[in-house]
């Protein structure tokens, strides 16, 4: 039978459970098994910080892959080949700021027509050339 111990959280006294022995450091609180858990999870992240930078990453690129054939410009896997991944999300980054800001200043020009307006071009002078011939 394991002892009464105090929590390592709330530091009130419990009774480990049975199956976990010495083990145990934390009372059944849901509080105390979250902070014990968010703890746990911030050592791990910090023993492991790349474990999934590389996933991220990948998934980063993935989901902005150009969608349209006007997009289509730069050979994707080309480029992944090319450049390591930092650069390629960079890339990507760009692409998508300026795709944005082209559809913003194309959308607030004014388009005017210059010159005279409201009226129908003359139609063309008839030359000789131009007229048809007559049947005889």
């Amino acid at each position: 039978m394991v002892r009464k111990r105090p929590c390592a959280i709330c530091r009130k006294w419990f009774e480990p459970h049975p199956r976990a022995g010495p083990r145990q450091r934390t009372c059944s609180r849901p509080e105390c098994q979250r902070e014990r858990h968010r703890r746990s999870c911030r050592s791990w992240h910090a023993r492991n910080p790349d474990y999934d930078r590389e996933t991220r990453l990948r998934a980063r690129v993935a989901e902005g892959r150009p969608q349209t054939a006007e997009d289509e410009f730069l050979c994707w896997p080309a480029a992944r080949d090319a450049v390591s991944l930092e650069v390629l999300v960079v890339m990507e980054e760009i692409r998508r700021l300026l795709v944005s800001f082209v559809r913003d200043a194309v959308a607030r020009q004014v388009f005017a027509v210059k010159g005279k307006t409201g009226r129908l071009p003359p139609p063309p002078r008839e030359t000789a050339s131009t007229l048809p011939a007559r049947p005889p």
